[in-house]
């Protein structure tokens, strides 16, 4: 009987393939898996706007998202002439470059695995589905908290990776000032104490402060929500907090039939709570490094989110290529590969709140202390 190889598979069952991939690794991804991507470009009403569409630019082919502002002036009344009076519609627009990200895998062999064509595929599947969300996770917390590439989460360096080389890595912006906020009487990251830990008052102000800075919120059940993305040592303090703790049995149900609330730890006046491991923090940086005065208060920068928060632009679809290796050393060794073209970006804008200086378009950072334990 003649073995049953990879490279016999045909472009329907790839395309199942490279189908099961792409949902699996939406799964797998906080920001997919959330409902806080928008279903096409034309949608601006969550926190990440997914852009498909291709613009020829002066840099090249790109895609573009758009912000647009709301109208200011008075309007006419009565029988006062509108003609001539009529008011700009002023749309900031925002390119998002885009590049492709690659991975693939190889089989040791049939003697050394012992194992079915297929079942490596299976294996392929998982730990390539699992490669692609992790990454597209990553990159998208430290865009939205304006770290670069050279970064992993927790503040170290990244060793060994060539997402620095992306096109759009160029592209990630710091926190813009006048969208900072900071715990306690903190000023900077230098003048944070370990005692300025994540509490409810801190969330409260956040929202004030977005609503003052016409953040706009996400609209679900014909109510207005912000969304806030904790670390998990923030979520720890903020659940030890003794107001957030008279303020649990007032949360409203996460439900409202709407992916925007199915993870989220608690909603609460109308901020949905989010906790996860990969908000941008210090843990990985060593006594001296850190954050405060001397370097040793381990801290972390929460997001508070509103819509178009950030833009996130893929092409196909976003189900990610496959591609087979040409080397398997006949058909023994079988070798797969995936590819995705895509671009993010964290949208910036000249904020008439701000003096018109450019500011971040739908993110407030809220950097704490959050000690490791």
């Amino acid at each position: 009987m003649a073995n049953t190889d990879f490279g016999t598979l045909s472009a329907l069952q790839k395309k199942v393939w490279s189908l099961q991939v792409s949902k699996q690794g939406r799964d797998d991804n906080f920001w997919m898996s959330n409902g806080f991507m928008s279903s096409n470009t034309n949608d601006t009403t969550k926190p990440i706007q997914r852009v498909t569409e291709l613009t020829q630019t002066e840099r090249g082919t790109e895609c573009v998202m758009p912000l647009v502002a709301d109208l200011t002036g008075g309007g006419v009344v009565g029988d006062n002439q509108l003609e001539g009076n009529e008011a700009a519609l002023l749309a900031d627009t925002q390119t998002i470059r885009i590049d492709q990200l690659r991975n693939g895998v190889r089989s040791k062999g049939r003697m050394s695995e012992q194992q079915t064509v297929i079942r490596f595929r299976a294996q392929a599947k998982d730990a390539l589905a699992f490669w692609l969300a992790d990454s597209i996770d990553e990159m998208m917390f430290l865009t939205a908290a304006g770290r670069a590439y050279t970064l992993n989460t927790d503040g170290s360096t990244r060793s060994g990776s060539q997402l620095p080389q992306l096109s759009f890595a160029a592209d990630v912006a710091a926190a813009s000032s006048n969208r900072i906020m900071y715990a306690g009487s903190a000023t900077s990251e230098a003048t944070l104490t370990s005692s300025d830990t994540m509490t409810w008052d801190i969330v409260v102000q956040a929202k004030a402060f977005a609503k003052r800075k016409r953040i706009r919120p996400v609209r679900a059940g014909g109510r207005s929500f912000y969304f806030l993305v904790l670390s998990t040592e923030q979520c720890r303090d903020l659940e030890k907090s003794s107001d957030y703790k008279s303020l649990h049995a007032q949360a409203m149900p996460r439900g409202l039939d709407n992916p925007l609330f199915n993870n989220a730890k608690k909603v609460i006046s109308d901020v949905v709570i989010y906790d996860h491991q990969k908000v941008y923090n210090t843990l990985g940086l060593a006594s001296g490094s850190r954050w405060g005065a001397t370097g040793t208060v381990h801290g972390a920068q929460a997001m508070l989110l509103g819509a178009q928060a950030l833009g996130f632009a893929e092409l196909n679809d976003g189900t990610p290529g496959m591609q087979e290796s040409d080397n398997t050393d006949y058909g023994n060794r079988p070798a797969i590969g995936i590819s995705r073209i895509m671009g993010m970006l964290k949208p910036q804008f000249k904020s008439r709140f701000d003096s018109n200086s450019r500011e971040d378009y739908g993110i407030v950072s809220i950097k704490t202390a959050a000690a490791a334990s």
